[in-house]
C-alpha cells in the first residue's frame, strides 16, 4: 500500500507539473499519423501558378488574388470532415508545433488542437476567408498543447500553415470568459484568430482566450 501510495503521488506530481503523460503518448502517436496524412493533403492543395496579370494595377491584382484565396479556402473547408488534419499551428513563444484537426469533440481534441466547425456548435472560418478562426486545445491532457496559453503576450506571433498558404497572426489581447461565452467569436473588420483553453488548470468552468489579428498572408496579398 505504501508503494502504491508513493506511485500515486508521483503520478499526480508529474501530471500537475507537465501534464498527463499517458494521454500524451496517445496524442503523440496520432500526431505522427496526422502529419503523414497532411503531407498528402498539402500536395493536393498546393497553390498553383497565379493567373493574375502583371499588367493590372497593384490594387486590382491584390483584389483578384484575395478573391482567389478566399475561394480556395472555402473549397478546402467544404472538403473537410471531423478528425481530419487541416494544417499546422506554430507558436514560437510556447515552442509549439502541432497538426491542427477539424472539430472540437472529445475525440478530435485527443488528437491535437481543434478547429471550431459546425459540429462544434460554431462554424468558424479558415485562414484567408476574412472572418473569425476559432481553435481550442487541452491544457493538462493529450499532449496539452495550450498548457501555457496564458504566457502569450501582445505582439507574439502565431503561424497557421494551411495546405493552400501560410498565415501569420499577431496577438493583441486576452481575457478569461465563462465556458458558454460565445461572444469571443464576434467578427471584426479584420481577420481574427481566437485560441481558447480551459481555465483554471484542471477545471472547465472558464476559458482563457487569446485574440490575434492577421498580419501577413501568402505572397501576393
Amino acid at each position: 500500500m505504501l508503494v502504491l501510495g508513493v506511485l500515486l503521488l508521483a503520478w499526480v506530481g508529474v501530471t500537475v507539473t507537465i501534464g498527463d503523460p499517458f494521454t500524451s503518448l496517445y496524442t503523440s502517436h496520432e500526431q505522427h499519423i496526422l502529419s503523414q496524412r497532411l503531407d498528402a493533403i498539402d500536395r493536393q492543395w498546393a497553390p498553383g501558378k497565379s493567373l493574375v496579370s502583371a499588367a493590372e494595377s497593384k490594387l486590382l491584382r491584390r483584389q483578384r488574388a484575395l478573391a482567389a484565396l478566399r475561394a480556395r479556402a472555402a473549397a478546402f473547408r467544404a472538403s473537410l470532415h471531423d478528425g481530419q488534419p487541416i494544417g499546422r499551428i506554430r507558436i514560437p513563444r510556447l515552442h509549439l508545433s502541432m497538426v491542427l484537426v477539424q472539430g472540437t469533440s472529445e475525440s478530435d481534441l485527443a488528437k491535437g488542437p481543434g478547429h471550431y466547425d459546425a459540429a462544434s456548435g460554431e462554424n468558424t472560418d479558415l485562414p484567408g476567408m476574412g472572418g473569425v478562426i476559432g481553435i481550442a486545445g487541452h491544457r493538462t491532457t493529450f499532449l496539452h498543447p495550450f498548457r501555457h496559453i496564458d504566457d502569450l503576450r501582445s505582439g507574439d506571433m502565431i503561424l497557421l500553415a494551411m495546405p493552400y498558404g501560410t498565415f501569420r497572426y499577431t496577438v493583441y489581447y486576452h481575457k478569461v470568459v465563462s465556458s458558454t461565452d460565445w461572444s469571443i467569436l464576434r467578427r471584426r473588420v479584420f481577420e481574427k484568430l481566437v485560441l481558447s483553453a480551459c481555465h483554471p488548470l484542471y477545471s472547465a468552468s472558464h476559458r482563457w482566450v487569446v485574440f490575434a489579428r492577421l498580419s501577413a498572408a501568402p505572397a501576393g496579398l
